[in-house]
């Protein structure tokens, strides 16, 4: 699952991940790209890209989880925002829709957060009947 978690994430680079001003798709790439200028404002939904490339990075470890479903709930956290910066101009944009690479992107973190539930209660397993 953790190659699933990969492939969602790369293939929701290449949709659309919302929509601006009931007109403008931006595309995952471009938000990936130009996403940390909503760090510095209000978007720190921006973090979970960073938090997922950690969870694939420690897959073997528990601490796998903590990242993987701290990006879950910053994808999430998306959703509660209405307005993102639109460049570096400080203008903003209505969200007024959601592409198929936003759901994607957080299916890629859904993904990988269950892989990681799946493998440490697995491993719990293990230890209680040994």
């Amino acid at each position: 699952m953790y190659y699933a978690s990969v492939v969602l994430y790369i293939i929701s680079l290449t949709q659309n991940a919302y929509i601006l001003n009931q007109e403008e798709e931006h595309y995952g790439y471009l938000v990936l790209i130009f996403g940390f200028y909503a760090v510095f404002d209000s978007g720190i939904s921006w973090l979970a890209n960073i938090l997922i490339i950690f969870s694939w990075l420690f897959r073997h470890k528990k601490t796998s989880l903590y990242f993987s479903l701290s990006a879950l709930i910053l994808g999430l956290s998306f959703l509660l925002i209405d307005k993102v910066v639109m460049g570096t101009n400080n203008i903003y944009g209505n969200i007024t829709g959601y592409g198929i690479g936003y759901y994607l992107w957080v299916s890629s973190f859904l993904v990988m957060t269950i892989q990681n539930i799946m493998t440490y209660n697995k491993r719990s397993a293990q230890t209680i009947f040994k």
